[in-house]
């Protein structure tokens, strides 16, 4: 019996002079999990903005049952069943939980809007995926985390045959992982199949049938997930190991640059369900690397909006260079020499709808004028300059930033901050979305850039990437510091018990 769903055959899509996807094909059976393995840029997301109905293909054809499609609509996605969860989240935040989940598709009776059952069915898939809220929560009020489950949820809502996954995973902790696995593979049982993006290979090998690896727009392999493993997917995805990707070794040994003494929020407790920072205490030297780790809402990035002066504090000191500074936004931080490459990099990071030149000189661009005029000669050389030390994949600087792959995107939102030539540099989730051989660029410069004298603070839900990266480690657990560890004491399961909690460091 033929269990397929769906068929594409050659399918190809250029955006100007760019070909991004070269005549791909294959199929995508019922019950199965088709993983999409390749580099920021190789392709995966623009392949399934095609398949569900948001892009059109220049060539090829798709398949369903026997009827054959140029290309898709959304609306004859939506029919089929194809339902995509985006890497960068489609939500409305001015609504609330329940207003998400059904827009568009308000359940009703005998005309009018069946309140009762939405709440109901709202209620059962915010357990199903394990959101702590309730229907009427404005979305505002939830952290990014949250936000990515309640899109799960609301394509679990609608009953899709197929559901594209682009990095689903990406602002999850690991419990809140693990309980969306098994939504997964409970769907797959009911013969619903899905397309999975992640740059996490353990998770692909845990969940996919299939692995099909892209590279540069071209379907290069595709694999039965059995047969196969991480070196081989790697090796074809870029071309070299994974093995020596940590390659941290501090050349630079300067004076504490950045210090805070018992740093406090005004109230304690929760805020957008994460915690707020209580009695906080770091030094960070030119030219090291200091990792903090934790769990999703322990407080991490609440800690760097405080020190940028974009949540109060309520009591303690902080130290630049040695002196006593009062921040009260992030002009003033920026003006003392810092830089934070934030989590979120389309609603925080970037202005999507203008230019790279335009996104790379947003910092600098009040420092580059003639008689009053924007010498928009400097600041495009400027931008260039960062593009190639970079490796942006683009068009050029007039290109927009909503028209590049999230691992470019988050590459433009670093060279914009690096341009301000910063002393300290904070990176949240820096390697959030981004592929294998992205992230050993990105390691790569934060070596560069800590030799010559800069102080990084990496923040980051990757064990490994944590430890690998860092010279020093501080774990946080409910907006407190538990532990605090030098690289010769680092083990996963340490961290991991500071990090839910079983220990700390006074122990």
């Amino acid at each position: 019996m033929d269990k397929t769903i769906i068929r594409l055959d050659n399918i190809a899509k250029s955006f100007g002079n760019v070909r991004v996807i070269h005549h791909i094909s294959f199929s995508i059976e019922a019950g199965k999990v088709y993983a999409l393995a390749g580099e920021n840029g190789a392709g995966k997301s623009t392949l399934c903005n095609i398949i569900s109905g948001s892009l059109k293909p220049d060539e090829g054809t798709i398949s369903y049952g026997d009827k054959e499609y140029s290309s898709f609509t959304i609306q004859q996605a939506k029919e089929i069943g194809i339902k995509m969860v985006h890497q960068e989240l489609q939500i409305l935040p001015l609504m609330n939980v329940e207003e998400n989940i059904f827009i568009g598709e308000e359940s009703s009776r005998r005309g009018f809007v069946n309140k009762k059952e939405m709440r109901k069915r709202s209620l059962e898939l915010l357990e199903m995926v394990g959101l702590n809220a309730q229907p009427e929560t404005k979305v505002a009020e939830i952290e990014i985390a949250g936000r990515q489950l309640l899109e799960i949820a609301r394509a679990i809502n609608h009953n899709a045959r197929i559901i594209i996954l682009d990095e689903p995973t990406s602002s999850l902790s690991q419990a809140e992982i693990r309980k969306f696995f098994t939504i997964i593979k409970k769907l797959k049982e009911q013969g619903v199949s899905f397309i999975f993006i992640s740059h996490r290979l353990e998770e692909v090998f845990e969940l996919a049938d299939k692995i099909i690896v892209l590279k540069d727009g071209e379907k290069v392999a595709e694999l039965n997930t059995e047969e196969t493993n991480e070196k081989e997917v790697i090796r074809l995805m870029v071309g070299r190991e994974y093995s020596d990707f940590y390659q941290r070794e501090r050349k630079c040994h300067g004076d504490v640059c950045l210090e805070l003494k018992d740093i406090s929020g005004v109230k304690e407790g929760m805020l957008n369900n994460a915690y707020i920072p209580q009695h906080v205490s770091l030094k960070v030297e030119e030219g090291e690397v200091l990792g903090i780790a934790g769990l999703v809402g322990a407080g991490r990035t609440e800690l760097v909006r405080m020190i940028f002066g974009e949540m109060p504090i309520g009591s303690g000191e902080i130290f630049v260079q040695g002196e006593k500074v009062q921040i009260k936004s992030s002009r003033d931080a920026i003006k003392l020499g810092m830089a934070w490459v934030t989590e979120d990099r389309k609603q925080e990071g970037l202005i999507l709808e203008d230019t790279l030149v335009r996104n790379l000189s947003l910092p600098t661009v009040h420092k580059h004028r003639k008689a009053g005029i924007i010498d928009d000669n400097f600041l495009t050389k400027m931008s260039e300059k960062y593009i190639q030390k970079l490796k942006v994949k683009t068009t050029g600087g007039l290109q927009k930033a909503k028209n590049l792959s999230g691992g470019n995107q988050q590459k433009i939102v670093l060279g914009k901050w690096l341009s301000t030539n910063p002393k300290i540099l904070i990176l949240d989730e820096p390697t959030r979305g981004i592929d294998v051989g992205a992230k050993a660029e990105i390691y790569k410069l934060i070596n560069e850039l800590t030799a010559q004298g800069m102080a990084i603070v990496l923040i980051s839900s990757e064990l490994p990437e944590v430890m690998g990266m860092s010279d020093r480690l501080l774990i946080m657990y409910e907006g407190r510091v538990t532990g605090q560890l030098l690289k010769e004491e680092y083990t996963e399961e340490r961290v991991m018990e500071y990090a839910t909690g079983r220990k700390v460091h006074n122990e």
